[in-house]
């Protein structure tokens, strides 16, 4: 991914920092540069408060979407400390997760979480800059590296920041060009984000939405659909709890938690009420009770609305069978029934390896 150019900071060396990158620590690092420079504006940055961002980060891909970083990463029992320690606020309108925690969390909790991200960050402060300074650093020592790079950036322009104590400080021409290209440089990093997850995440879907919080979700066609075919089936009961869905009770429950498949397609969504919806949360639901009525729902809903014209509803149908919807609404339920069981599966299982509660069963 091309960085844009530069005449007054080497953009080349900054493209290189993460050519050799084992865990996720320099990407969150970088990030939360970013961020304390778009919310703040200041070049002095404390290390605290670039840990207690780098834990608001990876929050969201490791507990929340429940994502690995790797056996030699670092931050996953941190982030599950961040559970323990606080319920955190998902709504599209709440405060960012830093804001969260600052505000949350006691003194003595903060710097808990400081002091074991500091652990974690004993190199790479150093190692992020150290391109930067590629000749100088020819022949030194493992155990001066930190010492000599520190030297470097207080004496050097070259390098994004320099060490002031607790904190970094950013250079003018850096806080320049990190301010005019926040968009480019946060999706460099994401780039970097997604590649280094797919190599510990293989078999997962959506990688490249499962980075930061959701944002508001958009369910007018899921809730076109159920409306429409809830009015023309009076008596439609919950396949969870067997209870009536009416009008006023009618929420959409993704069959696989949202929090797993990280989109809102309709062979995934299903009525159901909103007192179930909420008790079935982001667990997986139990294959052997539900995937059978699960299945039978879905095909009468796309029936119902294929026998009605309405193509372009059914286009997420159309996109999963890969077929004309008048084909797919020639195949008999057990068809259908086969495909979606093909799909559903083995994202269950992968989901229930990534740590999704199983199974739901409603009592």
């Amino acid at each position: 991914m091309m960085l844009p150019e530069s005449s007054r900071v080497e953009v080349a060396k900054l493209a290189g920092v993460f050519s050799d990158t084992t865990n996720s620590y320099k990407f969150y690092w970088f990030l939360s540069i970013l961020d304390s420079l778009r919310e703040n504006g200041q070049p002095l940055i404390s290390m605290r408060d670039l840990s207690l961002r780098m834990v608001a980060n990876v929050w969201y891909p490791l507990d929340y979407f429940k994502l690995s970083f790797g056996k030699q990463d670092g931050f996953k029992p941190i982030a599950d400390d961040v559970s323990q320690l606080l319920t955190v606020d998902n709504r599209p309108t709440a405060p960012g997760l830093i804001t969260q925690l600052n505000r949350a969390l006691s003194a003595a909790d903060l710097q808990r979480l400081t002091d074991r991200v500091a652990v974690l960050l004993r190199w790479v402060p150093f190692r992020f800059i150290r391109p930067f300074f590629e000749a100088e650093m020819h022949k030194v020592p493992e155990y001066q590296v930190n010492k000599r790079i520190a030297e470097l950036a207080a004496q050097s322009t070259k390098a994004p920041y320099r060490f002031a104590g607790n904190s970094i400080e950013l250079h003018p021409a850096w806080v320049e060009y990190l301010q005019k290209h926040q968009g480019i440089l946060r999706g460099f990093v994401f780039w970097h984000v997604v590649r280094f997850l797919q190599k510990h995440n293989p078999n997962v879907i959506g990688l490249s939405e499962k980075l930061e919080k959701p944002g508001a979700r958009v369910l007018n066609a899921a809730g076109k659909f159920w409306k429409e075919y809830l009015a023309a089936t009076p008596g439609l009961t919950c396949i969870y709890s067997g209870q009536q869905i009416t009008a006023a009770n009618l929420s959409l429950d993704h069959f696989l938690p949202w929090s797993y498949v990280a989109h809102d397609q309709l062979w995934n969504i299903i009525p159901a009420p909103k007192s179930v919806n909420s008790a079935k949360n982001d667990w997986l639901p139990s294959l052997p009770k539900y995937f059978n009525d699960y299945a039978r729902l879905q095909y009468d809903g796309f029936q119902f609305h294929a026998a009605r014209g309405h193509e372009r509803l059914l286009e997420d149908y159309h996109v999963l069978f890969a077929g004309s919807l008048t084909d797919i609404q020639q195949q008999p339920f057990a068809w259908f029934q086969e495909r979606l069981r093909e799909l559903v599966a083995p994202q269950l299982q992968t989901a229930r390896n990534l740590g999704f509660s199983y199974p739901f069963e409603f009592r």
